[in-house]
């Protein structure tokens, strides 16, 4: 509702944006290779939000570890497909989560 009590309606021009999902999916499979083992049964939920508050990144990524009792969750300041490795370490530090290391390449 608008402060006079009347509904706003907010009209985006342009093509909407889409998210790719292999860049989601390869954010959740990073971020579930880091988890150690105690977060084994974690789900790992990965989405790509607009944000239309003044200061905020237009385009955030919002990483949630869905843990039954208590859910925890990061966000990276840019959109899912600029997500780097060290960006998602930073994030699980954030929020408690010991990072494993990544495997040495065979």
């Amino acid at each position: 509702h608008g402060r006079d009590g009347r509904f706003v309606l907010m009209i985006q021009l342009g093509k909407p944006k889409t998210v790719d999902r292999a860049q989601i999916e390869r954010v959740r499979d990073a971020v579930e290779a880091m988890l150690p083992s105690e977060y084994d049964d974690v789900a790992v939920m990965v989405n790509q939000v607009e944000c239309k508050e003044p200061g905020c990144a237009p385009i955030e990524t919002i990483v949630s570890l869905l843990i039954e009792k208590a859910p925890l969750k990061f966000t990276v300041f840019k959109p899912v497909a600029d997500v780097a490795v060290e960006d998602l370490r930073e994030g699980l530090v954030a929020i408690g989560v010991n990072p494993l290391a990544p495997e040495a390449p065979q």
